[in-house]
């Protein structure tokens, strides 16, 4: 059997991994461009890397799709299940990472950090007013729309600030939960939105979650709170949001996910309405699991999952090729 491995952005530490870990069990062929990898996939059962649907039209003998990353929004997932194969994405290893990003665009809102720098760079030194107060996370309602790994990790780390977390879950499981002090069904999201103080969405993009924040759910949250997206863009509608920021509806957003990307496309970067521009917007690039740290964590975890696959035994992220996720 052979694995094929196309991942341009791999450390050396990531690969010497991956060589260690399955090449005495497995033929391991390295692409070291995307030609190359074209030219290799036909002959493989097993590919590892950012897949894209060629990966799937190419691959003749393909059973196993390891992705080295949480979203599979941009692949044929009919034309895989057609196919029959199997598709794993790393979903979970790099929660804490993205759950990190999240709490950090929550306090930099919260405590105003990128407006009290532009304002200090600028040799302005604000005077003991209201108007230049900042605000806190304690004693607020934070709803999380996609409460699985990153989620359940974002709730987690805000424990010792004395929030309410409400989760958000396609199925939510009955029973306490450790770190939400409440898990609600996405049908009750309206029911529950007006009282959070933040919402942070880091929920996949699939046909149930796409456009799911417009203004209609939007115009229900408190006057003056804040929306996290570090989920995927196109969950939000973008006009709404930027309707919503505009007219003061919403303090502020903190966004690491976009509606535009320069590798997909298309005119503009970020997003068409601007809001990337905006003052009450803290803008950042989709690096949230872009961390040496997190992809060492992945390399790790894909040895692991091949092995599963080779195993007969069913392997960990496996995505649900009806549901998108």
């Amino acid at each position: 059997m052979k694995a094929l491995v196309y991942w341009p952005l791999a450390l050396e530490e990531s690969k010497r991994i991956i060589k260690e870990g399955l090449s005495n069990t497995i033929e391991v062929l390295w692409a070291s461009s995307t030609a190359e990898a074209m030219s290799l996939v036909g002959s493989v059962e097993i590919y590892i890397g950012s897949a894209q649907n060629w990966v799937l039209e190419r691959g003749e003998r393909l059973r196993f799709l390891q992705v080295v990353h949480a979203g599979v929004d941009n692949l044929d997932l009919e034309l895989a299940r057609r196919r029959g194969v199997m598709i794993a994405s790393a979903k979970k290893v790099n929660s804490f990472y993205v759950a990190e990003t999240a709490l950090a665009l929550m306090l930099s809102l919260a405590k105003k950090i990128t407006y009290f720098d532009r304002l200090a760079k600028n040799n302005i030194f604000p005077q003991y007013s209201w108007e230049f107060s900042t605000d806190t996370l304690r004693d607020k309602t934070i709803i999380i729309l996609g409460y699985g790994g990153i989620g359940r990790e974002l709730a987690r780390l805000l424990k010792p600030f004395g929030v309410r977390v409400i989760g958000v879950k396609r199925n939510p499981p009955g029973g306490r939960d450790p770190y939400a002090d409440l898990v609600i069904g996405i049908n009750d999201l309206d029911k529950y939105v007006g009282e959070a103080d933040f919402l942070v969405v880091s929920a996949p993009l699939t046909r149930e979650t796409r456009g799911l924040i417009d203004l209609k759910v939007i115009s229900k949250m408190k006057r003056g709170s804040y929306i996290i997206n570090v989920g995927r863009g196109h969950v939000i509608d973008e006009r709404s949001l930027h309707m919503a920021l505009r007219e003061g509806m919403l303090r502020g957003a903190g966004l690491d996910v976009w509606w535009l990307y320069p590798h997909r496309g298309g005119d503009g970067v970020y997003s068409s309405t601007g809001i990337h521009m905006m003052d009450n917007v803290i803008a950042t690039p989709h690096r949230g699991g872009f961390v040496k740290e997190a992809e060492i964590d992945i390399a790790r975890f894909v040895v692991e999952n091949v092995k599963r696959y080779l195993r007969g035994e069913e392997p960990e992220g496996l995505v649900d090729l009806k549901s998108g996720y």
